[in-house]
């Protein structure tokens, strides 16, 4: 079993680091500042050489299964398939966000060098929260998209889990045969598939390495819901630029919705509902909330997206009844009704952004955390590690944790209450788009652009 290592120094970095050493042995301070300027200069083209250097111009979708109980958990691979899209940066292909219930890494066999990694969640995370897996073992369906590793590449890959103090700790590896990676046509009757129809609905004039890839997928309309889907679907690409940050940062987040239909009209999962075979599997009532819109058919759901540029889905959902659900590079969903611009923005920035609930009641088990650890999202601290959050963003005279009083009502403190726990766990503002649909604070606005900024260096 691997342990796995937070900072790794890839090449880039260590070019740096001689160049800085050589300055120091034989030069002055004026050399070192020139020399750190030109190694910085070329940190760009470094990175840009790595892609080069191990990959294809193309994604690998993975599917595999994710199964096991509290303290055990096993991946297997179902398939791997050959899309034409990998969509995430060229340039930030390490994860250093340390974001995630799990990270999935790729190495190159023969020097293990790390040359990807993604921190991903997943509704199995949740599942393991609840009394049920102490009992039973689950099974859930999950999918990675990675860049495309060259034909004379050979490449490993590792999937770790938290502990229970939240440190990644690798528990899978398995070496990738190119002989079972099989090209998107062999899914297809035709020997080439054509692409779906796809509706643009904010276009950024950006490459796709260099822009958010998200893409709008209708879940319950039938082709007589055709008039209502396209209006919703406006709506919904509306919303999402309706609050800051994300209203400036328009130009870097394209949106493409797939146009689809489902055999019957609506969303299942409710006591009232009519609906027999719910379109892609999603449903209301999700681990016993009502109002927690999602799917286990993650497999069913990204064919949707085979052949679009895709790096964020949200599940457009055909009901008036109010839900969603959002779980970090995983999915978003939401209803359409009253409050669906706020629901979506919040929503998005979980499944996005990787942020957590504020707020401290919750209807259902799934999700709890434990206050021995410091959790892993940006905007919430149990301050068992506050090194790592918000601190520097604080007033020096504020005192940790911050009374909910006037005097802090729109400062950034330690205030008590979050991840649907009343004690020991702590948010950075009094009120947020994380814990009661109101205007980001400044911590979340911060995560949510420094994530986008990652996907369009």
């Amino acid at each position: 079993m691997r342990q796995h290592k937070s900072f790794i120094i890839d090449d880039c970095i260590q070019v740096m680091i001689n160049l800085l050493i050589f300055a120091e042995k034989f030069g002055n301070m004026k050399n070192i500042k020139i020399i750190v300027l030109a190694a910085l200069s070329i940190l760009p083209f470094l990175s840009y050489g790595q892609w080069d250097k191990y990959f294809e111009n193309k994604g690998l979708r993975i599917d595999y299964s994710h199964s096991g109980r509290q303290g055990v958990d096993y991946f297997t691979i179902n398939q791997m398939k050959e899309i034409p899209y990998y969509s995430g940066s060229r340039k930030n292909l390490i994860d250093r966000t340390d974001n995630g219930a799990y990270l999935i890494s790729l190495y190159e066999k023969d020097s293990q060098k790390l040359i990807f990694s993604k921190g991903v969640s997943s509704l199995f995370n949740e599942w393991l929260s609840m009394d049920e897996a102490t009992k039973m073992c689950g099974n859930f369906e999950e999918v990675i998209t990675v860049p495309c590793p060259k034909e004379d590449i050979q490449v490993e890959i590792a999937f770790s889990v938290r502990d229970s103090v939240n440190n990644f700790k690798e528990v899978a590896r398995y070496e990738i045969d190119k002989n079972e990676i099989r090209p998107i046509d062999f899914f297809f009757k035709k020997a080439k598939p054509s692409k779906p129809h796809l509706i643009k609905l904010n276009e950024t004039g950006r490459t796709v390495d260099k822009r958010v890839d998200l893409v709008l997928i209708p879940v319950g309309y039938t082709e007589e819901d055709k008039e209502k889907m396209m209006r919703d679907l406006e709506k919904m690409a509306g919303y999402m630029f309706s609050e800051e940050p994300y209203k400036s940062l328009k130009d870097k987040i394209e949106i493409t919705a797939v146009e689809r239909y489902a055999k019957e009209s609506g969303i299942g999962g409710l006591k009232d509902s009519e609906v027999k075979n719910s379109d892609l599997g999603v449903e209301y009532n999700t681990f016993g909330s009502p109002r927690y819109i999602m799917t286990r058919n993650l497999w069913e759901l990204y064919d949707v997206v085979d052949l679009v540029p895709c790096d964020a889905i949200i599940m457009v959902c055909n009901s008036d009844t109010y839900g969603g659900g959002g779980i970090y590079n995983y999915y978003a969903t939401c209803y359409m009704g009253d409050r669906s611009k706020e629901v979506i923005v919040h929503e998005f920035s979980h499944s996005f952004a990787g942020l957590g609930d504020e707020y401290s009641e919750n209807d259902s088990q799934a999700g709890m955390s434990s206050v021995k650890a410091e959790p892993y999202e940006d905007n919430i601290t149990t301050l068992v590690d506050f090194s790592k959050k918000w601190g520097y963003m604080m007033d020096k005279d504020t005192p940790v944790p911050t009374p909910q009083t006037k005097e802090y009502e729109n400062k950034v403190g330690v205030f008590e209450g979050a991840s649907y726990i009343s004690k020991g766990f702590y948010r950075p503002y009094q009120h947020c788009m994380m814990r009661d649909l109101t205007p980001f604070c400044p911590v979340c606005t911060k995560s949510i652009q420094n994530m986008v900024n990652l996907y369009c260096e």
